[in-house]
C-alpha cells in the first residue's frame, strides 16, 4: 500500500533514519560469556568450601596453576585432591564454555529479527521506476519479552547442570582418593603377610631337608607363599590404576603424577550425625533435580509462546518507496502478512507439548531417583559404620586375644612356629578386612554427600584408631590399624 506524497524525498530520509536508529539500538547488545559463572562459583563454594576458576588466561588464571603445583608437591589430603581437580580438570573447563554458549542464546533471545531491505528498477522506453522497501518482522518484536523469559530459564538450566558437573567431579575425587589410601593401606598389610608366609616356607624347607616335615605339609607352607604373592602383586596393580585414575579426575601428567597420600585412612567417628530427612534434603539441595526443573520452566514457557503466535505467519511493517518518471516519488507504509491457511502450526504447538510432558516426567522420575539414592545412600553409611565398630570392638580384639594367648603357648612349646604364625595371619587378615571397612564407610559417606547435594559435619574420630597397625612380629600385641587422627573434609584448600 503506497500513499503520494508531496514530500517523498523528506519522508524516505526520516524513514531511513528511524530504520538506522532502530539498528543502532539492538545492535548495541553484547555477549559476555562469564556472566553466570558468579552463579555455579558461588553454588560449589556453598557445598564444596572450595574455589573454581574458569581459565581465561588472565593473571588469577596463573596464580590458580601455582596453587595446584603446591598442592601437589605437598602430601595429598582428600579435599587437596578435589580442589587441585576443580582448578586443574580440563574436561570441567570445557563444561564452563556452555555457560558462555547459554549467555549467547539468551543475548540471541532479545535481539530483534533484522529488517529487510529490497530494492527494484524497471528500465524502459519512458524511463527508470525505482522501488525500494525497508520491512522489519513484527512477530519476533511482539514476542521478544516471552523469548527472554525462555531464553533466561535455559541459560539458568545451563548454570544449574554446570554446577552440578561440579559437584560430582569432587564427589569423585574424593572416593577416588580414599580407594587409593585405603588401597595402599591394605597392600602393606598384604606385605606383612607376605614375610610371614616367606618365613614359614623356608622354615617348612629347612624342616623337610631335615626330615623332620612331610611333603604334603611342606607343600601347604609353599603355596599359602605363592598365594600370598599372587595377591600382593594384584593389590600393587589394582592401587597403581586407581593412581592413574585420580590422575585423570585432577588431570595431571608427567612430574605432578609424582604427588604422596596418606600411608592411613582417616579415623571413623563413633557416632554419626543426624541423618534424619534425608529425602526433603536432597529433593531440596540437587542442582540437577533444579537444573531438570528449570528444564521444564523453559518448556512451559516455549509452549504458551507458540500457542500465541500459532496463527500469525511472516508479519512485517516497513517504508516503500517509489519513484515513477512521469509521477514522481511516492512514499509509504508496506506490509506483509503470511496467511494461516495451509500451515497453522498444529506439528509446531505439538511437538511443544510433547517436550513438556517429556520434561516432566523427567523430573518426576529424577524426584523419584534422589529421594531413593538419598534412603540408600544413608543405610549404606550406617551399615558401614555399624561394620567398622564391630571390627574395632569385637573381632580386632578376639584376634589380639588368639595372638596373646597363642604366644604364651609357644613360649611353653605347647604348640609349635606354625601355629603362631598362622594366628598373625589371621591378625593380620582381620585387620585388612578392617581397613576395607573403613573404605567402604568413606565411600558410603561420599556418596551420601553427594546423594544429598552438599557436604554433612561429622563428629570428631575416636582416640581408639590412633594406635599402629599391627606387625607381623610374634612379640607384637598391637590390636588394630592405626587410622589418621583427623577427620573427614578438615584439611585446609
Amino acid at each position: 500500500m503506497n500513499i503520494p506524497t508531496e514530500h517523498g524525498p523528506r519522508a524516505q530520509r526520516g524513514a531511513a533514519a528511524g530504520a538506522l536508529a532502530l539498528l543502532t539500538v539492538v545492535g548495541c547488545a553484547s555477549v559476555q560469556p562469564d556472566a553466570r559463572f558468579p552463579e555455579v562459583r558461588d553454588m560449589a563454594r556453598e557445598r564444596l568450601e572450595s574455589n573454581i576458576i574458569w581459565n581465561r588466561d588472565s593473571e588469577q588464571d596463573r596464580l590458580a596453576r601455582e596453587a595446584v603445583r603446591r598442592l601437589l608437591q605437598q602430601e595429598l589430603t582428600a579435599q587437596a585432591a578435589v580442589q587441585v581437580a576443580l582448578l586443574n580438570n580440563r574436561k570441567l573447563q570445557a563444561d564452563y564454555q556452555s555457560l558462555g554458549i547459554a549467555q549467547a542464546d539468551l543475548v540471541e533471545a532479545g535481539l530483534l529479527e533484522n529488517p529487510v531491505f529490497s530494492y527494484t528498477w524497471y528500465t524502459g522506453h519512458a524511463g527508470t521506476i525505482t522501488e525500494a522497501s525497508v520491512v522489519q518482522d513484527f512477530v519476533s518484536l511482539v514476542s521478544l519479552s516471552a523469548r527472554k523469559k525462555v531464553g533466561e530459564a535455559a541459560a539458568q538450566r545451563v548454570a544449574l547442570q554446570v554446577a552440578n558437573n561440579v559437584i560430582d567431579l569432587a564427589r569423585q575425587v574424593q572416593g577416588q582418593y580414599f580407594t587409593i589410601v585405603g588401597d595402599g593401606q591394605a597392600l602393606e598389610l598384604a606385605r606383612q603377610v607376605v614375610t610371614a608366609t616367606e618365613a614359614a616356607a623356608e622354615l617348612s624347607q629347612r624342616q623337610r631337608s631335615a626330615g623332620n616335615l612331610s611333603r604334603r605339609d611342606q607343600s601347604v607352607q609353599q603355596a599359602f607363599y605363592a598365594q600370598m604373592l599372587l595377591e600382593s602383586a594384584q593389590a600393587e596393580a589394582q592401587l597403581a590404576s586407581d593412581r592413574e585414575r585420580l590422575n585423570r579426575l585432577m588431570g595431571v601428567w608427567g612430574e605432578d603424577t609424582a604427588w604422596s597420600i596418606p600411608s592411613r585412612l582417616p579415623a571413623v567417628p563413633d557416632t554419626l550425625p543426624p541423618l534424619e530427612q534425608v529425602e526433603a534434603r536432597a529433593v531440596s539441595q540437587r542442582l540437577d533435580l533444579a537444573a531438570a526443573k528449570k528444564e521444564a520452566d523453559a518448556a512451559a514457557q516455549a509452549l504458551n509462546l507458540t500457542r500465541q503466535l500459532r496463527y500469525l505467519g511472516p508479519l512485517g511493517i516497513g517504508v516503500a518507496y517509489k519513484r515513477e518518471p512521469d509521477l514522481g516519488s511516492f512514499v509509504g507504509p508496506t506490509v506483509v502478512l503470511g496467511l494461516p491457511i495451509f500451515n497453522q502450526h498444529q506439528a509446531t504447538v505439538a511437538r511443544a507439548e510433547s517436550e513438556l510432558k517429556r520434561s516432566q516426567e523427567r523430573v518426576a522420575a529424577l524426584a523419584i531417583d534422589v529421594r531413593s539414592e538419598a534412603r540408600q545412600a544413608r543405610t549404606r553409611v550406617v551399615t558401614a559404620h555399624e561394620m567398622v565398630h564391630h571390627y574395632r570392638s569385637v573381632m580386632l580384639p578376639l584376634q589380639q586375644t588368639i595372638v596373646s594367648e597363642t604366644l604364651k603357648f609357644y613360649n611353653g612349646m605347647l604348640v609349635g612356629v606354625y601355629e603362631l604364625l598362622l594366628a598373625k595371619q589371621a591378625q593380620v587378615q582381620t585387620a585388612r578386612q578392617y581397613v576395607a571397612a573403613n573404605k567402604e564407610f568413606w565411600l558410603a559417606w561420599t556418596d551420601l554427600e553427594l546423594a544429598l547435594g552438599g557436604k554433612i559435619a561429622l563428629p570428631s574420630p575416636p582416640e581408639a584408631d590412633k594406635k599402629p597397625a599391627p606387625s607381623m612380629t610374634p612379640a607384637s600385641t598391637e590390636t588394630e590399624p592405626a587410622s589418621e587422627p583427623h577427620q573427614h573434609g578438615d584439611e585446609p584448600t
